[in-house]
């Protein structure tokens, strides 16, 4: 869309599903002991929860670019990033930017005086390398494709500007508006050592360094700088060390003994944390959706009763989707009607479908199946699950006998990679993350390892496409909203049920703490931390 300034951070704020961890502050070596067996003096913890078995580690080494959002939230920054309030966006390590009349590429103004963990300072020419280490499939895994297509060349002006030139016949696109955003690493120090040993321990420019690591056990970190160009002397703390600890009740225990001092809540724990006077409860609103998608509908040659628009009609109405929400999920799940989150540009409220159990029935009495049928429902075995298993007791009440499919979430999200997922399922997307452009979202529905249905559809491209060369933000709106249509309506391959809330806890140790709006993971930098 011509003329439309807009920042993307789809190179950071990857919406990775099922992540399950825990990070802590601490004040010296990995948690467990003091370095020789005796057990460690008392320390600053803090808790966060990701993945337990992919969440903390990259492609290579524990490379921020690919591994958990939650390593770079921590370590790594990028060109420009969105306001937490008003989303719009506001300069980062870059101050401005600035098209060619033809819109055919962008030059990028660079913020000076940002340094690298090692001292180096931070030129165009690591910008430069930054964007052509997107384009290594061995790199940087799936986001390889994506920079091929969109990023051309870029080329470096002087020591503070950099020019990027967009692939020929996507001039005018919405995505050009700004680029795919890569974290920027330092040419000069990973020619010197390679990209295995920096990946070790990556030098980057975030307010905290990575010191220590064992894949899906912990990350160790210490405070970079003293005087951050950006944070200024935050944290207030000077160690950090993320752990997995997949079991919630084992975190919540550690919260409650105070072996932890925060943690993100699943919403099954939300009654312990605040019935308890030392906990405090906050949250991050909007983070994800979480919609049922019919996967047998990516299988056109399979028979199955959920082709017919009148039993995935039933299946919506039989959901209490309010009742659940509050009842099961304690108000971290709320009923949604919409593709778009509320902070999103162009949204619309859409009324979520009403529970009416008995209009189920009398669909599925009209589509051929008075008696149900059997099927199946897939979902992670993370915090989604008590949703999954919710939503799979309220459609046996209308005779729909869903098999419990329950998945370690890696092994989940493989199956959805290579299409092998059958029946229906639970699906994280639209996955928001802050991200305030629907295509931005949207394009998941094409390029996200979890795109089982729609990622080879020819009308979702094109509908994808529509938002991507529209002239003006009518039109812009307009095909964002017939986005949302086909999705639900016209092609109906999801439902929506939920807008996901998530949910942290901290304790008596922590001064305050206000997360990030509109992500689950959580850069930690702002938790002011008392002892």
């Amino acid at each position: 869309m011509k003329g439309r300034k807009r920042w993307v951070i789809a190179g950071v704020l990857v919406v990775v599903a099922a992540l399950i961890a825990v990070i802590m502050l601490t004040g010296g070596a990995p948690p467990g002991n003091g370095g020789n067996g005796t057990p460690s003096p008392p320390r600053p913890w803090i808790v966060k929860y990701g993945h337990p078995t992919t969440g903390l580690g990259g492609v290579i080494g524990i490379d921020p670019q690919t591994s958990s959002t939650i390593v770079a939230f921590q370590t790594a920054e990028i060109l420009f990033l969105s306001d937490p309030e008003t989303r719009e966006p506001t300069p980062f390590l870059a101050i401005d930017l600035e098209y060619n009349e033809e819109e055919s590429y962008v030059d990028i103004f660079l913020r000076e005086g940002v340094k690298f963990h090692n001292g180096d300072n931070m030129t165009a020419e690591d910008v430069k390398f930054s964007y052509d280490r997107m384009k290594d499939v061995d790199l940087v895994g799936g986001w390889a494709p994506i920079y091929q297509r969109w990023i051309d060349r870029v080329e470096v002006i002087d020591d503070y500007q950099v020019r990027i030139y967009w692939t020929e016949g996507e001039e005018g696109s919405p995505r050009k508006d700004f680029p795919l955003q890569p974290v920027i690493v330092p040419k000069n120090y990973i020619e010197e050592v390679g990209w295995e040993e920096w990946a070790e321990k990556p030098v980057l420019t975030g307010p905290f360094k990575i010191v220590d690591w064992a894949r899906d056990v912990y990350i160790h970190f210490v405070k970079a700088f003293d005087e951050h160009w950006y944070w200024g002397d935050l944290p207030n703390y000077d160690e950090l060390i993320i752990l997995s600890v997949p079991e919630a009740s084992t975190r919540l225990a550690m919260l409650k003994t105070g072996e932890l001092d925060a943690a993100v809540v699943p919403p099954a724990n939300v009654p312990d944390v605040d019935s308890d006077p030392n906990l405090t409860r906050v949250m991050s609103e909007w983070c994800y959706s979480w919609d049922i998608v019919f996967y047998d509908m990516g299988n056109p040659d399979q028979p199955s009763p959920l082709y017919d628009p009148k039993v995935r009609k039933a299946v919506s109405l039989a959901i209490d989707r309010a009742r659940i929400g509050e009842n099961v999920l304690f108000g971290t799940h709320e009923p949604k009607g919409s593709y778009w989150a509320p902070y999103s540009f162009g949204y619309r409220y859409r009324e979520p479908d009403p529970y009416d159990p008995d209009e189920a029935r009398r669909l599925l009495e009209e589509a051929g199946y008075p008696d149900g049928f059997d099927t199946s429902f897939a979902y992670p075995m993370d915090q989604s699950a008590k949703a999954a298993q919710a939503v799979i007791a309220s459609l046996s009440e209308v005779g729909i006998r869903a098999q419990d499919v329950a998945l370690e979430p890696t092994t989940w999200g493989v199956k959805c990679y290579y299409d092998q997922h059958v029946g229906m399922g639970y699906m994280w997307m639209p996955g928001w993350g802050g991200r305030y452009y629907p295509e931005d979202v949207f394009g998941d529905e094409l390029y996200s390892y979890a795109a089982q249905v729609s990622r080879n559809n020819t009308e979702v491209t094109e509908a994808y496409e529509r938002m991507l060369s529209a002239e003006d933000e009518e039109e812009y709106m307009q095909a964002a909203w017939a986005a949302e249509e086909l999705v639900y309506d016209v092609l109906g391959y999801k439902i929506p049920v939920w807008a996901v809330h998530t949910a942290y806890a901290y304790g008596p140790t922590i001064d305050s703490w206000q997360p990030w709006q509109g992500i689950a993971e959580q850069g930690l930098v702002e938790i002011k931390y008392k002892g």
